[in-house]
């Protein structure tokens, strides 16, 4: 593949050759001079000789060193050597807390480092599957007592049962611990009342056991005896779980 000379090339190739002629070249033949006609021409024509001979061998010097060291040329880089494209130069990072790139880097920053939390927000929001079983909400029960003005012989007691839950409850049990089992529970509404020294269990008639979501229903009853002084419930539970007074 031919290319494009440089200056240095043609005066390289051209000393090259004068060089190659001169060593090469046929050698004149010697002249015969009469005996009496001495003269300085045959010394001056070894001088031309040997000159051109040291001229040759000083140009054969330049030209090797010039084909060595070739201080002419550009050093060649190894990608360009080797036929691969040239190398870009490496982008510059710029840090995320240095200028305007915080604001551009900050909110993929922060979304990448929210979204885990997200995900599980958004994961533990979704309702349950179908016919996945979900555990029923507590009922609730909070009384109230009001004394008799005349007599002050007994008080009435109210009752309030409320579903907090999400799905509608049917039966619940009510149990009432008066201090002393001389008291007794009388005139019952919405539920059937047995006793047990002075533990009373009531439980729900047909207008009270169904409570649905949201909703609640009420129970009431009297105490009797000996009710001036000491005589309000010891102890209220609604399955278990004590009431609110």
């Amino acid at each position: 593949m031919s290319g494009r000379r440089s200056p240095m090339d043609v005066v390289r190739d051209a000393a090259w050759r004068l060089a190659t002629g001169m060593l090469t070249g046929p050698s004149p033949e010697p002249r015969v001079r009469p005996a009496g006609a001495a003269g300085t021409r045959p010394v001056a024509g070894r001088l031309l000789v040997a000159a051109g001979g040291l001229a040759a061998v000083a140009i054969t010097a330049v030209l090797v060193v010039l084909l060595v060291t070739r201080p002419y040329q550009r050093p060649v880089r190894p990608e360009e050597a080797a036929g691969l494209p040239e190398r870009q130069p490496a982008p510059v990072t710029v840090s995320p807390s240095a200028g305007p790139a915080t604001a551009a880097t900050a909110p993929a920053a922060v979304r990448a480092s929210r979204s885990p939390a997200r995900a599980a927000g958004v994961a533990g929001s979704r309702p349950p599957a179908a016919g996945a079983s979900v555990a029923p909400v507590p009922l609730t029960a909070g009384y109230t007592t009001t004394p008799y003005v005349v007599g002050l012989l007994g008080y009435r007691t109210e009752v309030t049962v409320a579903n907090p839950g999400v799905a509608s409850r049917t039966g619940w049990t009510l149990t009432v611990t008066l201090p002393r089992s001389t008291l007794w529970i009388d005139d019952v509404k919405g539920a059937t009342v047995t006793r047990q020294d002075a533990v009373w269990t009531l439980v729900p008639d047909g207008t009270t056991a169904s409570i649905k979501p949201g909703e609640q229903v009420s129970v009431s009853f009297e105490v009797h005896g000996a009710t001036l002084i000491d005589a309000a419930p010891e102890d209220c539970r609604l399955d278990g779980v004590p009431c609110t007074s």
